[in-house]
């Protein structure tokens, strides 16, 4: 892949793009948080959100993973715990040297505990992927929509020169009882959407 070398403009205007794009707190009560990605402080933005409307009050988390493409899989792993706590072998990754495991690390606080409902569909891929699967497995969560893209690889970015990177599918994914090859499957699906 090509790389895009910014310019010094645009260096100087940099900015971080938040993780958390929306949060609804809902009628029935439930609190509504878009997760577009996972940027270097998506687990504090998530933490951040249930704790400003207070973690007591809150009796269901609907976290939507619809537009989320993955990303980082060490932040993944952060937003995660926050969920789950820290948890050894959690993920198992199979490459050309054998399997290992890879733990959840310890979360940034914990943030309470309450129902989770987790929104998936055909633009949840990647690390979202892994971070539903993981929230159903070890949280209890449901996942409400479609199945996903169905992508059950780390990518490992090789420089070749200052212009390009090469992108190998390094390892496999898995997580214990979930089936992320094919997609996620939802506990409850959505029908599809028909376009007139």
């Amino acid at each position: 892949m090509r790389v895009n070398h910014p310019d010094t403009d645009t260096i100087r205007r940099a900015h971080t793009v938040p993780s958390v794009s929306a949060v609804e707190r809902r009628g029935d009560g439930a609190l509504v948080v878009v997760l577009d990605r996972f940027g270097r402080t998506a687990d504090r933005e998530i933490a951040d959100t249930i704790d400003a409307v207070g973690p007591a009050s809150l009796a269901r988390l609907v976290l939507d993973l619809r537009a989320n493409a993955g990303g980082d899989f060490d932040r993944m792993r952060r937003v995660a715990s926050l969920f789950t706590g820290p948890m050894e072998g959690a993920i198992r990754l199979l490459g050309r040297e054998g399997a290992s495991d890879v733990a959840l690390p310890p979360p940034l606080r914990i943030i309470g505990e309450f129902e989770i409902d987790v929104l998936i569909g055909p633009g949840t891929a990647s690390s979202a992927e892994v971070l539903a699967a993981l929230l159903r497995r070890y949280a209890g969560a449901r996942l409400i929509g479609n199945p996903t893209l169905g992508k059950d690889w780390l990518t490992r970015i090789v420089p070749v020169d200052h212009d390009w990177r090469l992108a190998i599918p390094a390892e496999r994914i898995e997580v214990p009882g979930e089936t992320l090859a094919q997609g996620l499957v939802p506990d409850i699906e959505d029908p599809p959407v028909v376009e007139p």
